[in-house]
């Protein structure tokens, strides 16, 4: 709204000095201001700021308290809120070119930015390989939210679809290597049943993390004495 005030101010006072020397106008407007006010306010931040009119710039224009209610009263009002109560429709049907082509140019980039992002999760989505659990191991599949839920689609794992895999271990299985790393991890399913899995990761049906196998499960759990 400021820049409504300073712009129907210097056209005013452009009438009534008889110049259209933007710093003859800027210099009565200021000694009004003070006047009116008893406070100074510089010819040249009202020059500054009409020059962004002029120029339809998109920087804010800003007058000092002071400086708005005495140019409100310089134009007829009796203060800056009185002016802005008078002025408000103007402001909102006609607002400044500036201003309008900034807006047109947000809308522009708001929408290419949709465009873009849509595009790129539909490729994404289409074009990215997933996978889901089938009983005791992992499969390719397309992405197809019909067939399977979300929750079940993975993304694709090369080394999850060829050494992930759900067994039943025996006495004779082997546990550890030479190195005394583990071949086995087990985890509970959502039926709080023990399972054994051919890899670390995350159980698939409960998502939690596996652990491994310890000599102690197997005594208990897998050789049953």
């Amino acid at each position: 709204m400021h820049s409504t005030l300073i712009k129907n101010a210097f056209q005013k006072a452009k009438k009534e000095i008889g110049s259209d020397k933007i710093t003859h106008i800027s210099k009565y407007l200021s000694d009004y201001i003070v006047n009116h006010s008893k406070e100074p306010y510089g010819e040249k931040s009202l020059r500054v700021n009409y020059n962004k009119l002029l120029e339809n710039s998109d920087d804010k224009i800003y007058l000092k308290e002071h400086a708005a209610e005495a140019l409100s009263h310089y134009l007829g009002f009796s203060n800056y809120a009185d002016f802005i109560k008078n002025n408000s429709d103007e402001e909102t049907t006609n607002p400044p070119k500036s201003q309008n082509f900034s807006k047109k140019n947000k809308l522009v980039v708001i929408l290419f930015l949709v465009v873009i992002s849509g595009v790129f999760v539909y490729n994404s989505v289409t074009k990215q390989r997933w996978m889901v659990w089938q009983e005791d191991h992992y499969i390719k599949v397309n992405f197809d939210t019909e067939k399977y839920r979300v929750n079940q689609l993975k993304l694709f794992k090369e080394e999850r679809i060829e050494l992930f895999k759900k067994v039943s271990p025996k006495c004779a299985t082997e546990f550890f290597n030479e190195d005394k790393s583990v071949n086995v991890w087990y985890g509970k399913n959502k039926y709080k049943k023990l399972e054994y899995f051919t890899a670390l990761g995350l159980h698939p049906e409960t998502g939690k993390t596996l652990k491994p196998i310890t000599q102690y499960m197997i005594d208990k759990y897998v050789c049953i004495k």
